[in-house]
C-alpha cells in the first residue's frame, strides 16, 4: 500500500497546479502518490497536467466546490495517510520525509501540522508562520477555536482512518472549511506540531481576499460549542488557564 496520498484540489490555477506538483514530485520521501482533483477548470489546467503522465491521478468533475474536490481526492486515496497541498502552495523539499520519521518517532500522531512560510506574488518569503505546539487535546482545541494560531491545509499529514471517524471536509462550507476539519479533528485526536517550516503559502489577489470571508463563522462557532459540550463559563475558565498569548 502506498504510504501518502497527495491530494491537489484546483480550479483554473494551471501554472499555480504545475508548481504544487512540481513540488511533490522534488521531494526526498518517494512513497507517494499524486492525485489532483480539477473542480471544473475552464482554463488550460487540463492541458497542463497532461504533461505529468502516469507521475499523477488526474480526476476532473463538475465545480462543486474546493471541499467537494478534497473529499474526492480522500474517497479516491490509496495511502495510509493524506497529505492537502492547495494548488497555489508548495511543499519544501523535505516536507513528507521529516513528517514521516515524526511519525514513526511518535506512532500515536495521527494528525500532524507544521510551521510554514507566507510568500508573495514575487517568490519573496515575507514570513515564517510557527503555529502552536499543543500540550493535550483540550488546549488544541481551544487555540483552534479562539484562533489563537493557523493549521494551514498545506502543512498536515493525517492518517486516512480519521475522516473515517470525523467525517469528510463540509461541502457547504466554500470557505474557512479548513478551520471546521481542525476544529472536528481536534474533538477526537491531539494534534501534533512539527516545529519546522516544511510548506509554502502564496498570497495572491485571489486567496488574499478569501481571507477576509467569515460567512460560515457563526455556524462552525456553534456547532463547535455543542461538539466539545463548552458552556461560556467553560470557555471563560480555559481562556484563564491558557492565556492571551500568540506565536505566529
Amino acid at each position: 500500500m502506498t504510504q501518502i496520498s497527495v491530494i491537489i484540489p484546483t480550479y483554473n490555477r494551471g501554472q499555480f497546479a504545475v508548481e504544487a506538483i512540481n513540488s511533490i514530485l522534488a521531494q526526498t520521501y518517494t512513497d507517494y502518490e499524486i492525485i489532483v482533483v480539477d473542480d471544473g477548470s475552464t482554463d488550460d489546467t487540463k492541458e497542463k497536467m497532461k504533461a505529468f503522465g502516469n507521475q499523477i491521478r488526474y480526476i476532473y468533475q463538475a465545480n462543486k466546490g474546493p471541499s467537494a474536490a478534497r473529499n474526492t481526492g480522500i474517497q479516491q486515496a490509496n495511502g495510509t495517510y493524506l497529505a492537502f497541498c492547495d494548488s497555489d502552495d508548495r511543499f519544501l523539499p523535505t516536507k513528507l520525509e521529516k513528517q514521516m520519521h515524526f511519525i514513526k518517532k511518535n506512532p500515536n500522531c495521527c494528525f500532524l501540522y507544521t510551521w510554514y512560510y507566507n510568500v508573495n506574488e514575487k517568490g519573496v518569503i515575507t514570513k515564517l508562520r510557527k503555529p502552536f505546539t499543543c500540550n493535550t487535546k483540550e488546549q488544541l482545541q481551544y487555540f483552534l477555536f479562539a484562533r489563537r494560531f493557523t493549521i494551514r491545509t498545506s502543512t498536515v499529514l493525517v492518517h486516512k482512518k480519521c475522516f473515517d471517524q470525523v467525517g469528510s471536509f463540509n461541502e457547504n462550507y466554500w470557505y474557512s472549511q479548513d478551520w471546521d476539519m481542525w476544529l472536528r479533528l481536534a474533538a477526537s485526536y491531539q494534534g501534533y506540531c512539527l516545529e519546522e517550516p516544511l510548506s509554502e503559502y502564496w498570497l495572491h489577489g485571489e486567496n488574499r481576499s478569501s481571507l477576509r470571508v467569515k460567512i460560515h463563522h457563526p455556524e462552525i462557532i456553534e456547532n463547535t460549542l455543542k461538539r466539545y459540550g463548552w458552556t461560556g463559563e467553560q470557555i471563560a475558565t480555559l481562556e484563564k488557564l491558557y492565556g492571551k498569548n500568540r506565536n505566529e
